[in-house]
C-alpha cells in the first residue's frame, strides 16, 4: 500500500495517486479531505494537528496492510514571500504541516515501516539546495524536509528501507495560489503532470537504486549541485 500525504486535491499528491492506481497499485490520501477520485483510498489526516496524525496512524496500523511507501508529499507556503510582514501563525502553520508532522507521522510509523521494509519519500524543492532572499519560511521549512531525509537515510543504513528526497523546481501547481500569491512567469513553470511523470518513477524505482535525492530543476533555471 502507498500512503501519500495531500492525495486529495488537485497537485502532486493527487496526480502521483493517480498514476499509482493505474498502474494497478493501491493508494490511501492522507489529508483532511477525501479525494476525488474513488479508486484512492482515505484517512482523515491534519498534519497540523498531534491528535489527527496519532489518528491517522492507528487506522494505517489497524488495517494490517503492507507498507510500499509513505510519501510526505503535503505542502503549503506563507502569503509573504520576503521577511518582513511575515505572520507567526503563518509561520508556525508552515512548519507544522511542512516538518513537524511528516517527522511526527514517520515516527509513529517507524516500526511498520521497518517491518515492511518501506521506503520513506519527502517531498522539497530545489530551494532546499542554495539560500533564496525572498523566501524566508517556505525555504527553510523544506531544508528542514532535506535534513530530516538525510537523518533518516542515515538510520536506514544497512536496512531494506530507503529514505529518498524529492526536489523539484518551479512547477504549475495551486500551491502558490491558495497561498494568495501571483508568479509572473508561471507559464513557465514546469507543467505539473512532468513533474508526477518523474515523480512516479522515483517512487516505483527498483530497490537496486540507491536513491538519496532527485533534484529537477526547471530547463534554463541555475544549476545548484
Amino acid at each position: 500500500m502507498y500512503y501519500i500525504t495531500g492525495a486529495s486535491g488537485d497537485g502532486l499528491g493527487f496526480e502521483l495517486a493517480k498514476r499509482l492506481v493505474e498502474a494497478g497499485l493501491p493508494v490511501i490520501d492522507l489529508s483532511p479531505s477525501a479525494p476525488s477520485d474513488d479508486r484512492i483510498g482515505h484517512i482523515d489526516l491534519d498534519l497540523a494537528n498531534e491528535e489527527s496524525v496519532e489518528y491517522a496512524v492507528g487506522e494505517i496500523k489497524n488495517r494490517g496492510e503492507k507498507i510500499a511507501a509513505l510519501i510526505n508529499c503535503a505542502g503549503v507556503m506563507t502569503s509573504f514571500s520576503g521577511l518582513d510582514n511575515q505572520r507567526r501563525g503563518e509561520i508556525e502553520r508552515v512548519f507544522k504541516i511542512n516538518v513537524e508532522g511528516p517527522i511526527y507521522l514517520t515516527s509513529l510509523l517507524l516500526d511498520k515501516l521497518l517491518t515492511d521494509e518501506a521506503d520513506v519519500i519527502n517531498v522539497a524543492s530545489t530551494m532546499a539546495t542554495r539560500g533564496v532572499a525572498n523566501e524566508q519560511v517556505y525555504s527553510p521549512s523544506k531544508w528542514a524536509v532535506r535534513g530530516h531525509t538525510k537523518c533518516l537515510q542515515e538510520f536506514f543504513k544497512g536496512k531494506p528501507s530507503r529514505a529518498i528526497c524529492f526536489m523539484p523546481g518551479g512547477f504549475q501547481s495551486k500551491l502558490f495560489e491558495k497561498a494568495g500569491r501571483d508568479i509572473a512567469d508561471f507559464d513557465q513553470y514546469i507543467p505539473l503532470a512532468d513533474v508526477a511523470d518523474l515523480f512516479f518513477n522515483v517512487v516505483t524505482s527498483p530497490k537496486t537504486y540507491e536513491l538519496s535525492e532527485v533534484i529537477a530543476n526547471r530547463k534554463g533555471a541555475k544549476v545548484v549541485q
